[in-house]
């Protein structure tokens, strides 16, 4: 019998990630995606809540109890049709409603809000056309790619948590596409009293803004922890270092990247409340200078094909593409609005896959 090995195989391409489309009122996008993804929920209910469950580890029982209480209150006043989705996917996977509820509210980060280390970019193309990209650098298997189809708001296409009523990077019909790179603060004492989870203010952006200056009012509003880089199908680029009360926009003229440290001056602000500098081991300066280094040599010609290239050639730790990259996204929301771009791990220069943000359907 003859074996055939790696080389016998020839190119192998990454396959296009599941798309999860979910439509209707509340209840039943969160119904459906608890159904859909009822194995992978219980699995991240382990993997993230598993400590506060046993009293292995967290804050004690009845403070975790109380921000629980704080956010529902909150959310539900600024979000009410979270209350049936979140009921939904807890009914879907068959799950406890106040673990569904601590899954949408993050309560494994209670005391060091942030996640992975993700990067985010902006550039004009030709004709001065935005390209907007970047990678969500986090465990893969934690998340789900969903395409949501709401009564209420605009339809779109992210990487929700599963188990949660989560967006971060994505793109909506109205052609405003977000990126998101955690801050990563060391030695910021966090206002528990008043920091809102930053997915669900991005799932709101999504569902609700049409434009940059509605994203950057969210801002205003809503006090949580990011960088962020929008872009809209009209041209319009914001970018912003935002620390739970405050923010500060970057200039967004010319090319823009943020990954997970403040800039100036951000940084001096953050000092202020106890920030010591960069967070070691997150290679943040140094994906940021690699994203400078190739928006500079882009900038006015940069096109979809050129940015497969940046986000497919690293994969090594220190590039924009790591280890830990489990997407990456492209979209040119000017030249076509409903497009987004998607890579999933392993992220390579040909592993990126065209879809409808109205669908959820393939493109390419």
């Amino acid at each position: 019998m003859t074996r055939r090995g790696p080389a016998a195989w020839g190119h192998v391409r990454t396959p296009p990630a599941p798309i999860l489309v979910l439509h209707g009122e509340p209840h039943d996008l969160g119904r459906q995606h608890g159904a859909a993804l009822r194995g992978q929920i219980h699995a991240n209910v382990a993997a993230l809540l598993g400590g506060y469950l046993t009293g292995d580890r967290g804050p004690p029982r009845e403070l975790i109890q109380a921000w629980q209480r704080r956010l529902r209150t909150f959310c539900l006043d600024h979000w009410p049709w979270l209350a049936g989705e979140i009921a939904g996917i807890a009914e879907g996977a068959g799950l406890d409603p106040d673990l569904a509820e601590l899954l949408s509210f993050r309560a494994w980060q209670y005391e060091a809000y942030h996640a992975g280390a993700c990067s985010s970019f902006a550039v004009p193309g030709p004709d001065r056309r935005i390209l907007t990209g970047g990678t969500l650098d986090d465990p893969r298997f934690l998340y789900a790619i969903a395409q949501v189809q709401p009564r209420q708001g605009l339809r779109y296409l992210s990487f929700p948590l599963a188990g949660t009523a989560w967006a971060n990077r994505g793109l909506n019909e109205a052609g405003l596409a977000l990126g998101i790179s955690s801050l990563l603060c060391p030695g910021v004492k966090f206002e528990l009293g008043r920091l809102v989870p930053v997915d669900l203010v991005f799932r709101d952006m999504l569902q609700f803004c049409e434009t940059v200056a509605d994203v950057e009012a969210r801002c205003r509003k809503y006090d949580f922890f990011c960088n962020l880089v929008a872009v809209d199908r009209h041209g319009g680029v914001f970018a912003s270092s935002n620390y739970c009360g405050a923010y500060t926009s970057y200039p967004a003229t010319g090319p823009v990247a943020l990954t997970n440290h403040p800039l100036e001056p951000a940084a001096t602000a953050l000092r202020e409340r106890g920030y010591t500098g960069v967070e070691p081991g997150a290679y943040s300066p140094e994906r940021l200078a690699q994203l400078s280094a190739w928006l500079a040599a882009h900038a006015g010609r940069a096109t979809v094909s050129e940015a497969r290239m940046l986000l497919g050639s690293g994969r090594r730790f220190g590039c924009v593409t790591n280890p830990n990259t489990a997407f990456a996204t492209i979209a040119v929301p000017q030249a076509d609005p409903h497009t987004l771009w998607i890579a999933q791990q392993p992220v390579t220069t040909d592993a990126f896959y065209a879809f409808d943000v109205r669908t959820g359907s393939r493109r390419d």
